[in-house]
């Protein structure tokens, strides 16, 4: 049998390359499949299975929270009730999370959002299936019925009575034929870091200064063009300032879709070539003179490039959102298909709605998602 890919391509045609059809192993059958482990992903599986669904999370990451621990962002939205509700308990009452000393509102422990997140999963027994990828939509005349999984093991199918999208942009809504809608203009991403020895009354009494160093050092040429003119500080609670850690936002682009994967690596890179080079100048700054870099985030902050257009596009008039919604409900169907259920940045939301969620809205959402897909397989019990 020929091992090497060339030697198992079919035929290649007009750029594209044909691959024989193949046999897959199935990993585990499951009645909920949740792909991607971000806040509403992982509410989304902790509500199924607390409902007593099987449920099986794939994360193609290490650790569970996805891109808003990875990228430093690190806000946090006050909650009345359910997992939400009970995600900021547990970080308020562990002193992982509190107001920010340099900013507005509430901001978490990025670390600890991590293990409070990998606790919920744990405590409701969802099955955790890490450093896998989602990769493609088992489809049949319309209904998902589960989903291809990828990992350094080889390709595996699961099988699952109900799934829910949580990758973030979309993805495997997208491949299964949902409608998507981008946004109209370009996004703005970011690449935030994190450094230490900051002497925080003095910054406070210094920072008013930095925005002019800023711009010198630019005319003169020591800073690019595109480095931010402003130097925010924030995320500074009272245990990271006793420790002078302190987190910067930094360099910001301009993306134009989700689908350009090549200009999202260039702009990644470019990214840390701008922190890189404003290191030496931030030990100039008052309170900064100490400073040194304790690490750059693992991922950009990302921005909302595209969402799936759902029964009900979530307007700014739907907010706060109220948890038995019929309206939310079919937002999280995509038009066209059965067994699936979107949630996270990709739901069916116009930009407005989206900003005035919040973690709280997205962790809302994945609850409601998980309770979506336990109503989906009872129908399916009861036909």
């Amino acid at each position: 049998m020929s091992t090497t890919i060339m030697e198992r391509t079919a035929g290649a045609t007009r750029g594209e390359i044909m691959l024989p059809g193949r046999r897959t192993p199935v990993y585990r059958a499951v009645d909920v499949l949740v792909c991607g482990g971000g806040l509403s992903g992982v509410a989304a599986a902790v509500a199924a299975a607390r409902g007593g669904a099987r449920t099986l999370l794939v994360e193609r990451n290490v650790v569970l929270g996805g891109n808003g621990p990875l990228s430093f962002d690190i806000a946090l939205t006050p909650a009345e009730q359910g997992i939400a509700a009970e995600l900021v308990s547990r970080l308020e009452r562990n002193g992982d999370a509190g107001p920010d000393l340099l900013g507005d509102g509430l901001v978490h422990d990025a670390e600890a959002l991590k293990y409070a997140l990998l606790d919920l999963a744990q405590e409701a027994g969802v099955q955790l299936l890490l450093s896998s990828w989602a990769a493609d939509p088992i489809v049949e005349k319309g209904v998902v019925r589960g989903a291809m999984v990828e990992n350094k093991s080889g390709r595996f199918a699961v099988p699952a009575g109900a799934v829910i999208d949580a990758t973030g942009d979309g993805e495997l809504a997208m491949r299964a034929g949902a409608a998507m809608r981008g946004l109209d203009e370009p996004a703005s991403i970011a690449m935030n870091y994190r450094i230490g020895g900051v002497a925080f009354d003095a910054v406070l009494d210094g920072q008013a200064t930095w925005p002019a160093r800023l711009a010198e050092a630019k005319a003169r040429g020591v800073l690019s063009p595109d480095q931010p003119d402003r130097l925010v500080l924030y995320g500074i609670t009272s245990a990271g300032r006793d420790r002078g850690v302190a987190y910067v936002r930094g360099p910001s682009m301009q993306v134009d879709g989700a689908t350009s994967v090549a200009q999202l690596g260039a702009q990644e890179a470019r990214a840390r070539t701008l922190i890189r080079e404003i290191l030496p100048l931030l030990r100039t700054l008052p309170g900064l003179e100490a400073s040194f870099l304790i690490d750059v985030a693992g991922a950009m902050q990302a921005a909302r490039l595209r969402h799936v257009v759902g029964g009900h596009v979530l307007g700014a008039e739907d907010a706060p959102l109220k948890s038995d919604s019929a309206l939310i409900d079919a937002a999280l169907r995509p038009r066209e298909l059965s067994g699936l259920f979107v949630t996270g940045r990709a739901v069916s939301a116009d930009p407005r709605a989206w900003a005035a969620l919040g973690t709280g809205g997205s962790l809302q959402l994945g609850e409601r998602a998980g309770a979506l897909a336990l109503a989906h397989l009872a129908a399916r019990s009861a036909a």
